[in-house]
């Protein structure tokens, strides 16, 4: 019997140090070339299409690639990522549900006015966010962004939308600036509206080659 205790000691201990080891790898910093962050472009998402943004804005897709490529390299999980890289700014159902009263064009314009189509956000960290599922756990692990002009846009599109009339009132509210890299399964639509306190950091995204 003891030494039945003792190995059950030794493989708890063992399991220990395997999860320890495992969260300090994911605890790394992740790197990005400056190139993949430096330029992103300012877009119209039509109904259909895969994704929860209605306006988005998209960095090179080798961004997701890449940084895809490094969150597998460290869980060795089966994952998807998502068609296109692609940070929402605003949602299908927010433009269904208060915003429409604007056409998508006013609402690109007032987009525009915000800085949004200059606008270069800063690389922070790599998160990832997990919710119960059927049976399993569903992970979304993203990069997340500063991206100021994000919530000017959402705070004029509030005024313009009240101006004109819309109802209910849209609700700018705290919005995380997030890109979606991978995750459990392929409906990455079904995690938005996402709870701003719950999109947290779990390692840094360093960016490499600013010539600095």
């Amino acid at each position: 019997m003891r030494k039945a205790g003792i190995a059950v000691v030794v493989l708890a201990l063992l399991g220990w140090f395997f999860w320890r080891s495992v969260q300090s790898t994911l605890a790394e910093p992740y790197t990005v070339d400056a190139s993949l962050v430096s330029e992103w472009r300012l877009a119209l998402r039509a109904p259909g299409l895969p994704g929860p943004g209605f306006v988005v804005l998209q960095p090179p897709d080798q961004l997701r690639a890449d940084l895809f490529n490094q969150i597998f390299n460290r869980t060795m999980e089966s994952m998807t990522s998502p068609t296109v890289a692609a940070m929402p700014l605003l949602l299908h159902a927010e433009y269904r549900g208060s915003v429409a009263v604007l056409t998508p064009d006013e609402v690109l314009r007032i987009a525009e006015e915000a800085g949004l189509r200059e606008a270069v956000p800063v690389p922070d960290c790599i998160g990832v966010v997990r919710r119960p599922g059927t049976g399993t756990t569903r992970q979304l692990y993203y990069a997340r962004f500063e991206a100021p002009a994000v919530a000017r846009f959402r705070d004029a599109l509030a005024r313009r939308q009240a101006a004109a009339g819309g109802a209910p009132p849209f609700e700018p509210g705290e919005f995380p600036t997030i890109v979606p890299l991978a995750a459990s399964d392929p409906d990455f639509a079904s995690w938005w509206p996402l709870d701003p306190a719950a999109v947290e950091c779990l390692a840094p995204l360093v960016v490499e080659g600013t010539g600095g």
